[in-house]
């Protein structure tokens, strides 16, 4: 989550949550603590969807600099069939 910017208590938030959502867009990620402590975090949608989108195992390790021999084709392994 990026750096939080701005934060309200909950009772702020409870009075008037649409001055938190302003300080969303402006700001950024918005922290509300109830009794000093964090409670929940305020961010734009499109922060949120972009850090919860799933990813593919590829995409993971390529983002990680892993090498292309690494993630490429899987070696093929003899299996044959036994008796039982």
């Amino acid at each position: 989550m990026s750096e939080v910017r701005a934060e309200y208590t909950a009772r702020e938030f409870n009075h008037d949550p649409s001055v938190v959502a302003r300080a969303a867009h402006k700001f950024g990620t918005v922290l509300v603590t109830n009794r000093g402590k964090p409670a929940l975090y305020v961010v734009e949608a499109d922060e949120y969807e972009a850090r919860t989108r799933r990813h593919s195992l590829l995409s993971v390790f390529e983002d990680a600099g892993v090498d292309e021999d690494v993630v490429g084709e899987p070696a093929k392994l003899p299996i044959g069939l036994r008796q039982v």
